[in-house]
């Protein structure tokens, strides 16, 4: 950049600066120019996700506005784009992006339930919805299934606890469907929300059944997340469809 260009961004700008300090000045001067632009295109989009809301109120079924398949495929593109030294970094700010985007449909409403490390399990609910989603800790996981069930927001909850919870995805919440675990390949935590099975994201079903984790002998492979008095909350290979016999009661990507 000519320092008659710098002087128009910086009109402070003297003729005795260093080489050095032309330099710095310089690429100062490309990053404002960057953040200008990044400004205009981010409130564009916001703008945009505005309207995609409207022309989500039109009648749509008793499901959340929310897209965990629509979110998967957006994030998959944006990382299959990003330079290797940037993945992390481009995750983490897409996930702002999208949560700012959702915030102009209405805010989301987050119920985290852990009574074990409870600031991990709050970490990981935030780092999925962002700093636009109201997220509080709750006492009650049956009050937070209700409230998801209410369709009022998404609840996340532990699984690694003695209280089970999940049971109820099968019985009294299978309005319910699990869209997103946290904690690694075998989650601790799961998020579930009143969520159109057609927009759970593309991945390992999450399965309520009577018997361990051994599989269904058809060679789809389980893991197993927790147990109780016969039952097992697991994850498995196999293509499920969630409220079918075969106990699934959602998908993580």
């Amino acid at each position: 950049m000519s320092q008659a260009n710098l002087q128009r961004v910086w009109p402070e700008m003297t003729e005795d600066l260093s080489p050095e300090q032309m330099a710095l000045a310089a690429l100062r001067a490309e990053i404002d120019a960057v953040d200008d632009e990044l400004l205009r295109l981010f409130q564009k989009r916001l703008s945009i996700a505005a309207r995609v809301g409207h022309a989500k109120d039109a009648p749509h079924g008793p499901h959340t506005k929310l897209r965990p398949d629509r979110e998967q495929r957006v994030m998959t593109r944006m990382l299959s784009g990003a330079e290797p030294e940037n993945v992390d970094a481009v995750r983490g700010l897409w996930r702002e992006i999208v949560g700012w985007g959702l915030a102009r449909q209405g805010q989301l409403q987050v119920h985290v339930w852990a009574p074990t490390d409870p600031t991990r399990h709050f970490d990981g609910a935030r780092q999925r919805f962002g700093m636009a989603a109201a997220i509080r800790m709750v006492r009650d996981p049956q009050a937070a299934l209700r409230f998801a069930a209410e369709g009022l927001g998404v609840a996340v909850l532990a699984v690694n606890t003695d209280d089970p919870w999940w049971l109820g995805l099968r019985r009294e919440w299978s309005s319910l469907s699990v869209f997103e675990g946290f904690g690694g390949e075998v989650p601790t935590s799961l998020a579930v929300g009143k969520i159109d099975p057609a927009a759970l994201p593309q991945g390992r079903r999450v399965v309520v059944t009577a018997g361990g984790d051994a599989g269904d002998g058809g060679g789809a492979r389980r893991w197993g997340i927790n147990t109780h008095h016969g039952w097992t909350l697991a994850l498995t290979d196999a293509q499920l469809t969630p409220g079918e016999a075969e106990g699934c009661v959602g998908a993580i990507g």
